[in-house]
């Protein structure tokens, strides 16, 4: 089995690994923005066929009236699809950074200050069984057995 890949396999019952979560992310991401093109693509074609329709020359006051309605009504729903969107977005990318900040930044922080401290302070718990608890675990084994640097000729 590969040390080195992209997505390893999970332990029972174990949370998903960083990685895995990221890339998941991604994906949810790269989704919507497709839905969100997809739609503005719709809406941008049905402005185009009643911009075609129009015919002022031919067309009663009344009809030109109707063409505007459906144009207006078109670009407020757009308007409000596009806030939404960006609303969601938004919480979306707040909620994925508290979960960074908790889930990588906060342990990272607590593992550099016992490397700095060089195993004299005590291993910060990690509660997860992700990346950051086999680098815990890599920094207890280091800590643990120092090895002598091997003498200068």
């Amino acid at each position: 089995m590969s040390q080195n890949r992209i997505f390893r396999e999970e332990l029972p019952g174990e949370k998903k690994s960083i990685v895995n979560l990221l890339m998941t992310g991604y994906i949810v991401t790269i989704s919507c923005l497709g839905y969100a093109a997809f739609y503005l693509y719709i809406q941008l074609g049905q402005f185009e066929r009643i911009v075609e329709n129009m015919q002022p020359e031919t067309q009663t006051a009344e009809q030109i009236g109707f063409l505007k309605n459906r144009i207006t009504n078109s670009a407020d729903r757009l308007k409000g699809e596009m806030v939404g969107l960006a609303i969601i977005g938004s919480l979306v990318s707040i909620i994925g950074g508290l979960y960074t900040i908790n889930m990588v930044v906060r342990p990272l922080k607590k593992l550099i200050q016992y490397a700095d401290s060089e195993g004299g302070t005590p291993l910060p718990e990690i509660k997860t069984n992700n990346e950051i608890k086999q680098l815990s675990a890599a920094l207890e084994r280091l800590t643990q057995s120092p090895t002598e640097p091997a003498p200068r000729p």
